[in-house]
């Protein structure tokens, strides 16, 4: 092949690799890039900090797991930006205005009427999806018995609503609720103390399955954005944010989480909490009652018991430990177990060695902190967390602290560490432990917002 072959066979391929990169334009999505001086007040510079508001499409558990609409798609960009992505819930709708004008997170994921706010005073993302009001009524009333129509909203539900569509427009009046959830106004249609409520779709398909007394009305709103809140500080990376939900939307990834949570045959939302959204298990009562007399959240049982053994009763697992809580056979005999030994009875005698666990942390960590040490000793021996205390402590770091605490616990796998003459335990591989336990408070953080206590 002589020269001038060559010279178009270059240009043929270097127009078949532009053709190419023309074409993906709008599907890749970028990497984040944070200007330090833009951060540099952050202790940890890299992380994302977020506060997402609870709403019942956008974060619940399923099958142990926290899964949800806005969830998913914040875990997506934790992805694709490469960075860590703290996530705070809140439950108080007044708390969350008040968060949402602080400037004290990366990202708020609220949804309240923005119209008002000028964009000095708070910066605004990009829509992540549109949604719109309807009217939620008891399936065997008839929409337009009573006269006036009062028709109640939740806490911060100011989005434009139209009645124009339904007979006698005039006739129906809003009531404002600042202090309740949309559940509450649907716990009140089931009781018969108001006749409808407002609820935008999204929320309404997620809630129907465990409000079967109820159905959804008539559209009586247009389309309105949800979006989020940034920080009005980093115009940078409010930019790259933007531009990621931008492409993000344009992906198959996107389609599949609004099929996944936000269509009306979702089969995530047909089967998520069996036959009570307060359930975790066919347990609860036994675990209610065990928690209650030795003095913790029932919920962070529940936790443990899914990320042991999902609450299969007969499971062995490595080393030998068996049962639901999957204790080892020298802690089982110290409470009375055996591998014969009742769910119930494994229980209690977890409960109890969870107490036993606790009480070795309360008065070193912060109380805050707290489960989050019982947790790690669960899964690794109180021994190797009180190292990871003292080298803390020697490093002069703030050893009430999980997260400080949990460094240590690594560097535990270390020859310079595991030497040291404050570690009792020697070596031990945490890393695996730190896992556990994000994984654990994952969920039971989780339970505490969406299981009653």
């Amino acid at each position: 092949m002589n020269r001038k072959h060559y010279s178009y066979l270059f240009l043929i391929i270097a127009t078949l690799l532009l053709l190419i990169i023309i074409s993906s334009r709008g599907r890749v999505l970028p990497k984040l890039h944070i200007p330090k001086l833009e951060r540099k007040h952050q202790v940890h510079s890299d992380t994302l900090s977020v506060c997402l508001f609870y709403h019942a499409a956008d974060y619940f558990v399923y099958q142990g797991s926290v899964i949800g609409f806005q969830y998913d798609i914040l875990k997506q960009l934790e992805k694709d930006f490469q960075r860590p992505v703290d996530i705070t819930i809140e439950a108080d709708a007044e708390s969350m205005f008040l968060t949402a004008l602080s400037n004290k997170y990366d990202i708020v994921c609220f949804d309240f009427d923005k119209a008002n706010y000028i964009p000095d005073y708070i910066a605004i993302s990009e829509p992540i999806a549109y949604t719109y009001p309807v009217l939620i009524m008891r399936k065997k009333d008839s929409a337009y018995d009573t006269l006036p129509h009062i028709v109640n909203t939740s806490a911060k539900y100011y989005n434009k609503l139209d009645f124009s569509s339904l007979e006698d427009p005039s006739s129906w009046q809003v009531q404002h609720n600042p202090d309740m959830a949309i559940e509450d106004l649907m716990d009140m249609l089931v009781d018969k103390t108001i006749d409808y409520a407002i609820c935008n779709y999204n929320e309404a398909i997620t809630l129907m399955p465990f409000y079967t007394q109820l159905t959804i009305g008539p559209r009586v709103g247009d389309n309105f954005p949800r979006t989020w809140i940034l920080n009005n500080h980093y115009k940078t990376l409010n930019d790259s944010i933007n531009q990621w939900l931008t492409n993000f939307k344009e992906t198959n990834k996107y389609q599949s989480l609004c099929e996944k949570y936000l269509s009306p045959h979702s089969y995530v939302i047909s089967r998520s909490f069996g036959k009570s959204k307060n359930s975790t298990s066919h347990y609860d009562a036994v675990m209610k009652k065990a928690a209650s007399r030795y003095g913790f959240d029932w919920r962070l049982i529940s936790s443990i018991i899914y990320q042991e053994s999902r609450f299969i009763p007969d499971l062995v697992g490595f080393g030998g430990s068996y049962g639901v809580m999957q204790m080892m056979p020298v802690t089982c005999e110290r409470y009375g177990i055996t591998d014969s030994s009742s769910v119930e009875d494994q229980i209690w005698a977890g409960a109890k060695y969870i107490s036993f666990l606790c009480n070795i942390f309360r008065n070193k960590v912060d109380t805050n902190d707290l489960y989050y040490f019982t947790v790690a000793a669960y899964n690794s021996g109180p021994g190797h967390i009180l190292d990871a205390i003292e080298l803390c402590k020697k490093h002069e770091d703030d050893h009430t602290k999980w997260s400080n605490v949990s460094e240590y616990l690594i560097k535990k796998s270390h020859k310079e560490y595991y030497r040291d003459p404050v570690v009792k335990c020697g070596y031990y591989p945490g890393k695996h432990t730190v896992n556990y336990v994000e994984q654990v408070m994952t969920r039971y953080n989780g339970f505490a917002i969406t299981k009653e206590e």
